[in-house]
């Protein structure tokens, strides 16, 4: 899930022909944190700067559902039900 998010930056910035640096200047970051974003690295890096990103480049960070199964579902799948 947060690769995706990492790849969305990435991209979304490439197909604006931004370079890091000029993205981090819109969002008022380090261009070391677009870089860490966009390879993932997460460490030290809030919500609040991912959400900044997303949002000067259009975006926005949604949640869903993750689908995990019911207990049935899994009784069922192993045999328990």
């Amino acid at each position: 899930m947060l690769d995706a998010i990492g790849e969305t930056i990435r991209s979304a910035r490439q197909a604006r022909g931004w370079s890091q640096q000029q993205l981090a200047d819109l969002c008022h970051l380090d261009r070391t944190t677009i870089g860490a974003l966009e390879r993932n690295a997460y460490n030290d890096i809030g919500i609040r700067k991912v959400d900044r990103v997303l949002m000067v480049l259009g975006k926005v960070l949604t949640t869903q559902d993750a689908g995990l199964p019911t207990l049935d579902e899994l009784k069922v799948q192993y045999g328990g039900g």
